[in-house]
């Protein structure tokens, strides 16, 4: 089953390939083109559903890691999984492969919105997965919420948030439903088959997130992430602070040498590939100075304490504060934006507002 809102290359139905699949992603660790990255602290089952592996498949993967590449004795190793296939006995197993952090897809605590889009759980099991995840020795456990689904009653969302803060996680991340990607929501709603809620209320929920989890005893560290002290995502991290990093699967996306590239979607073409000892990359987008600054700018305004323009400007050789000067009065003006020596990082209102900013910075808005 798919959900409605994924966006992520799925395959359904094709258990048989699971083991082909494993061994595919083993061979690209060990062969794929890495340049500049020697050191991990770092690594993350996501995408899809990584928790329909078997811990021996894990372990095999962290295996292939290893080979390739130095790991830290430190390193954080995440694996999402949603909530109905995190039994105990397999989260002993993904702890015994070496996983020492447990990201739970929740999405919803509300059972009919859940079923509405695609979810094979229901609260009670969402309750349980991150009981068992605790059970079973994981002291990082992180609980993923989406707001805005269809149906939900966006106006008790703080008692959601609340509730989810309550059960002994050290990470939440809460998103506001995204609709302009080809989706069967997205295309239900563009069709006018389904009615989604508007930006003010997106809005006041954010804001509600905000005060339920800072009771609770999590700082937002970021638009999207909010965790208990220390416990912020040290993967995620890389991503909004301009930091290389592999991605190896279907679909998986790499940031190295300044240059990204991104896997293929198509199951069998991707083990193919993989067999014939060709790349498996579908899309090749080389190094632009202009362009990475307007990503690092765009990425690491997400982060509570913004980004240093004469940092950034070095890096990549353009005036960060002279090109987007106008960006720069606008959000000012609006109130969007702090700024302190040379660093700059969007206000509490501005972060509700942030698309507006974004999109002078990219030429379009991405979701918050």
């Amino acid at each position: 089953m798919r959900c409605t809102y994924c966006d992520f290359p799925t395959v359904a139905g094709r258990d048989d390939k699971m083991g082909a699949y494993v061994e595919a992603l083993a061979r690209e660790v060990a062969t794929a083109p890495c340049p500049g990255l020697t050191r991990v602290d770092s690594i993350f089952f996501g995408g899809g559903t990584p928790s329909r592996l078997a811990g021996s498949q894990v372990a095999r993967l962290l295996a292939a890691v290893r080979e390739r590449f130095e790991v830290a004795d430190d390193t954080e190793i995440t694996l999402e999984g949603n909530p109905e296939s995190l039994a105990p006995a397999a989260l002993a197993a993904f702890r015994d492969a070496g996983v020492t952090r447990i990201s739970v897809g929740v999405q919803s605590l509300d059972d009919a919105v859940l079923k509405r889009v695609g979810r094979a759980h229901d609260a009670a099991e969402a309750r349980r997965a991150v009981a068992s995840a605790r059970a079973a020795g994981f002291s990082d456990v992180s609980i993923d919420l989406i707001a805005g689904l269809p149906g939900e009653n966006l106006s008790r969302w703080g008692e959601t948030i609340a509730e989810a803060a309550s059960w002994s996680s050290q990470h939440v991340s809460v998103y506001l439903l995204e609709s302009d990607k080809d989706t069967p929501l997205a295309r239900a709603a563009r069709g006018g088959r389904l009615t989604l809620h508007d930006d003010d209320a997106l809005a006041l929920a954010y804001e509600a997130t905000v005060e339920a989890l800072d009771r609770a005893g999590f700082s937002l560290y970021e638009i999207s992430s909010f965790a208990r002290d220390g416990r912020r995502s040290r993967h995620n991290l890389k991503y909004w602070t301009d930091v290389p990093y592999a991605g190896f699967g279907l679909g998986a996306a790499s940031y190295l040498d300044g240059a990204r590239r991104t896997n293929r979607r198509d199951l069998d073409g991707y083990l193919a590939d993989l067999e014939a000892g060709r790349s498996p990359v579908a899309e090749r987008d080389p190094y632009d100075p202009g362009r990475r600054l307007e990503e690092a700018l765009f990425l690491g305004l997400r982060v509570v304490e913004g980004v240093d323009l004469s940092a950034l400007s070095r890096r990549y050789g353009v005036d960060a504060r002279r090109r987007f000067a106008a960006a720069w009065e606008r959000a000012r003006e609006a109130g969007s934006i702090v700024e302190s020596a040379d660093r700059v990082a969007l206000t509490a209102s501005g972060r509700l507002r942030s698309n507006d900013l974004f999109a002078d910075l990219l030429g379009e808005g991405p979701s918050l």
